[in-house]
């Protein structure tokens, strides 16, 4: 009775549907901070990203890359290189080259400067 009062996602109905999920992660925009662009990358591909890039994995599998890691902004802590990325956390790269490996196909979403390799 009470998740049917409350705000789809808010802590009183705290389930989504996967369509829910597509469709806000299709239409979120940042303000002047800009929109993430939806990324897909096959097993073995990797990106770089510029410095202040957030990286949210979708989908698949993927670790991280780069020297510095990324921050993991969701749980407050540092990923280091080697490290599995955790799905529908953003992350930030707090350095240019930092990035992401795919380990299986992925979709990520992305906002920032990135170079796929």
């Amino acid at each position: 009775v009470g998740a049917a009062n409350s705000e789809p996602g808010s802590a009183g109905d705290p389930l989504i549907t996967q369509s829910y999920l597509e469709t806000r992660l299709d239409e979120i925009s940042m303000g002047s901070g800009g929109t993430y662009q939806k990324i897909m990358l096959k097993k073995n591909d990797s990106i770089s990203a510029g410095q202040g890039t957030e990286i949210i994995l979708y989908s698949g599998n993927a670790t991280v890359t780069g020297t510095q890691g990324l921050l993991n902004l969701s749980g407050g802590e540092l990923f280091k290189s080697g490290n599995s990325v955790v799905k529908y956390n953003i992350f930030l790269a707090p350095s240019t080259g930092s990035g992401i490996k795919a380990t299986t196909a992925v979709t990520l979403f992305i906002k920032g400067s990135y170079t796929a390799k």
